[in-house]
């Protein structure tokens, strides 16, 4: 199996019908697959919240101070800091991370691209497939 570059995981779920900052983060990291029941602590969630508030001061945070704001071990910040990479989300700058663009509408706007890009692969490679075992796609 080869290692993957990016790792995409959409869901579609129900946005609050209230405007509340720290609940769109979270349904944001929701709809990014980085909530899950396992993670109670939501420590992606957490991570990405002081990352965006980072942004603004045009900075980012190293994972100690990360750590600092999280109850789970060290390891877990640095496991949820690679799957925010992995996603496109976050970038590591130095020994800080940091959003991947200035700004959150776009760093997903950019990983719309990307996964726009990876979809036009996966979709050559699909007409290929037809091609061969003599489907025709319309």
């Amino acid at each position: 199996m080869e290692k993957s570059i990016r790792q995409f995981n959409i869901k579609k779920l129900k946005e609050s019908t209230e405007k509340d900052t720290d609940k769109d983060i979270e349904w944001v990291c929701g709809s990014l697959g980085f909530i899950t029941p396992r993670d109670q602590d939501k420590t992606a969630y957490v991570i990405l919240r002081a990352l965006i508030k980072s942004a603004k001061e045009k900075k980012g945070m190293t994972s100690e101070e990360l750590n600092k704001l999280v109850e789970p071990t060290r390891g877990s910040v640095i496991y949820h800091l690679k799957r925010l990479i992995k996603s496109g989300l976050v970038v590591k700058i130095g020994s800080a991370y940091e959003l991947k663009m200035n700004s959150l509408a776009n760093t997903i706007e950019e990983i719309r691209k990307e996964a726009n890009l990876a979809l036009d692969d996966i979709q050559k490679v699909a007409e290929d497939i037809d091609e061969a075992v003599g489907l025709e796609s319309r």
